[in-house]
Parts: structure tokens; sequence; C-alpha cells
């Protein structure tokens, strides 16, 4: 930088930054030109020069996301120099720069989180709620550095915006962040557990989402690592990993690779799930929704079909036509729509078992309607059709899963003799 510029940015005078631009007005654009480089927003970032700073911003954004020859961006220098208002007022002028990396892959997060400051770091979060999940090039999220530097605040902090956060992707960031591994495959627990750190252990033990259980890359689980302490390990965090839920890996079942799993044939249930997710993979949000609203009205009808009170039938004919025909069709009706609902629902566990939930009484109500209403012979009797059908169905489906699974049959070698012999004539 040059010196004149350089003796501008020191000073914080907008005034004279212009007069130099009016001399010159291609100074800063010589700044940007070179990739690495402390620009004039590095230095008033450093120093604290807010209107010099905000005035750099908005005639130089691009300036905010260089690095200097040190690996510092202006945000890095800012918070590294406890300017913290400054900080805050880049962040909220462009909150992408929080998830700039700088030397070893650390964020302004990372910093906040090694020096502590429990109102800046809310703010860095606030500005960017995805720069949680951001690693160094150690591996480490914001959440390892605050255990490693014993910030409690911050690992409260960081813990309790995880498991406030409402947003669409925020459980799987939650669960993302909890159980990451650094490069050598240890989480945040196994580095407070390494520490003998009972109050660090015990403050990520609160979070529902932390897999006690992960192994490094040394096979060690947390309790592992924490019993790796010998006369010196902490019995009280020992007692509470356990309590937790935290074993040893002796005891825990070792982990099946994705090759092996792979290799291996595909279940008849894998071979179900897989069908389903594809379906619900190919099937457009508007056919989707158009079809569990006929499905929710045929549900709504058959059920209140069933509710009805019975007719009085006088001849075989009829009793045959209303009980056999209506409530057989009825019942193939009311599941048949109950198990597409399920098949439209999108994929992931909690929806599943919300459905499980909410469908299984009404199916039970439904039949205890229908066998209230009838004596058992013939609710029996009305109701083989219908489960014979299904298992028809399933048969069906498992005998495609058969031959889908089954290997074509090598030649004999007097064919093979005889095909060699046609292609040589």
């Amino acid at each position: 930088m040059e010196s004149n510029l350089l003796l501008v940015t020191q000073s914080g005078s907008v005034d004279a930054l212009y007069s130099l631009i009016e001399e010159d007005p291609c100074i800063l654009q010589k700044v940007d030109d070179l990739p690495f480089i402390h620009t004039p927003l590095h230095e008033a970032s450093s120093t604290g020069k807010m209107d010099l700073a905000m005035e750099l911003m908005v005639l130089k954004p691009s300036f905010a996301k260089k690095l200097n020859n040190n690996g510092f961006s202006p945000l890095h220098l800012a918070v590294k120099n406890q300017q913290t208002e400054l900080a805050s007022e880049l962040v909220k002028f462009d909150p992408s720069l929080v998830r700039i990396r700088g030397r070893g892959g650390m964020t302004a997060l990372h910093i906040v989180a090694k020096k502590g400051d429990v109102d800046l770091l809310t703010e860095l979060l606030r500005a960017c709620p995805k720069s949680i999940r951001d690693a160094n090039a150690n591996g480490e999220t914001a959440l390892h550095v605050a255990v490693i530097n014993k910030r409690y605040e911050e690992l409260q902090v960081l813990t309790g915006w995880m498991q406030r956060g409402r947003q669409k992707d925020d459980g799987s960031t939650e669960k993302h962040v909890l159980n990451r591994g650094d490069r050598n495959g240890n989480t945040a627990l196994h580095l407070a557990a390494h520490e003998n750190d009972h109050k660090g252990v015990k403050q990520l033990l609160k979070c529902m989402s932390l897999n006690r259980n992960i192994k490094n890359k040394a096979g060690m689980t947390a309790l592992d690592v924490l019993q790796d302490n010998g006369s010196h390990v902490n019995k009280a965090t020992e007692k509470l990993i356990e309590i937790s839920g935290g074993k040893t890996g002796e005891s825990l079942s070792e982990v099946e690779k994705m090759s092996v799993f792979l290799i291996k044939p595909v279940t008849f249930r894998e071979y179900c799930s897989t069908g389903i997710a594809r379906y619900r993979s190919q099937t457009s949000d508007g056919t989707r929704e158009a079809l569990l609203v006929i499905t929710a009205l045929i549900i709504t009808a058959t059920y209140q079909s069933a509710a009805q009170d019975i007719r009085e039938v006088s001849d075989i004919k009829g009793a045959i036509l209303e009980y056999v025909c209506q409530w057989g069709f009825n019942t193939a009706a009311f599941l048949l729509s109950i198990v597409l609902t399920f098949i439209l629902l999108p994929a992931g566990k909690a929806y599943t078992w919300w459905y499980i939930f909410i469908a299984g009484p009404l199916v039970c109500s439904y039949w205890t309607l229908i066998y209230v209403k009838y004596q058992p012979l013939l609710f029996y009797f009305i109701y083989t059709p219908v489960a014979m059908g299904l298992l028809i169905y399933l048969i069906v489906f498992y005998v495609r899963w058969k031959r889908s699974r089954q290997e074509k049959v090598p030649k004999t070698k007097t064919e093979l003799i005889s095909e060699r012999n046609e292609t040589m004539v």
C-alpha cells in the first residue's frame, strides 16, 4: 500500500481519502488488483476507524473479502483487535463475511470462540447462522475451539443457539456440528474428555442430538479418551458420561463399512423402501398435493360410511350386495388411501412415526365400527376377500423382488462351442 494512502488510512479521515482519489482515481483499484495485500480497509478495521471503514465498504466491497499477507481479512483483524462495534457493522453490511476462511481456515466465528465475547459471537451467529457449520484446516468447528480454550459461556451460546433453531435445516445442523470430528476424528466431547473437563462435558451432554459413542480414528469413544487419563481421571465426569449412555469402544459392535454393506444382496425390506423412496422423489409437488387431497376425501367418505347405521335387507341378493360388495370395496378403498397417504409423505422418521400414531387409531376405530355392526362370522366372511387380495399383492411383489435377484444362468459348454463355430463360419 502506498505511503500516502497508508497515512490517510491511519488518520481515519474520509475527506483525505477522497482528496487522494481526486488526485489518482485508480489508487484503490491498484490495491484491489493484488491477490494478497493489507488494504486500507484492513488498516481501518484493525485500528477501529469506523467512518473510514464503512466508507471503504461502499467504495470497494471487494476489500472486505481480501486476505492480507498474514492470511487475515478485515473482519478477522477487527475481531482479533477487539473492535467489536466495527466488526458488528461489517457483518451487518455483508453477512457472508462471517464465512470467509483466513489463515489455518479460521473464520471470524472461530476467533471469537477462541478469544471470548458472547455478545459478538451472538451477533455473528444472527448475521450468518450457517457459519456454525464451518470448520478450519484441522476440521475444527467453533464448538471444538470453544471446548479446547475452555470458553464455557461461548460454549453455552453455541449449544443454546443450535438447540433453539427453528428453521428447516437446523435439526441437521445441530447433529452435524455436535457430532463432527476433527482431522483425528475427535468430536467436541472427545476433546472435553481428553482434558478431563467436567464442566465442558456436562454442557455438551445436555444436547439431545449429541452421539455419546462416536469413535475417533484411533477407535476410541469419549469414555475411552477420558479413562485414558489413568489415575488422573475425573470420576464424576466418568460417571456422568456413563449415566448419559456413553460406552467404551470394546462394548460397542463394530460399525459396518459402506463397501461391505453395498456388496450384500438387497433385502426385501430394502427393495420396498427403495421403491417407495423413488416414487416419492419422482412425484412432483403438485401431483403429491392433488393425490393427498383425493386420499383425504376418500378416507373421510369411507369412514363416514362405516359409521352409518346398518340398513335392513330382506332378500339374500340385497344382503350380498350390502355386506360383501359395499363393505368389502369400502374397506379396500379406505386401506389403500391410508397406504397411499403414507407413501406420499415426505421422507423422515418424524413424519413416519407421527403418521403411524394418527393413522393407527383411525384404522382400529374403523375396524371396531364394522365389527360391532355385524356378527363375527359375517364380519370374517366379508373381509376374507380383502385380506386375500392384500396377501396376493404382497406375494406378487415378493416374487418380483426374487426374480430381480436371480442371476443369469451361464450357458453350457456345448452352446458356447456352437456359438463360436457359427462366428467362425
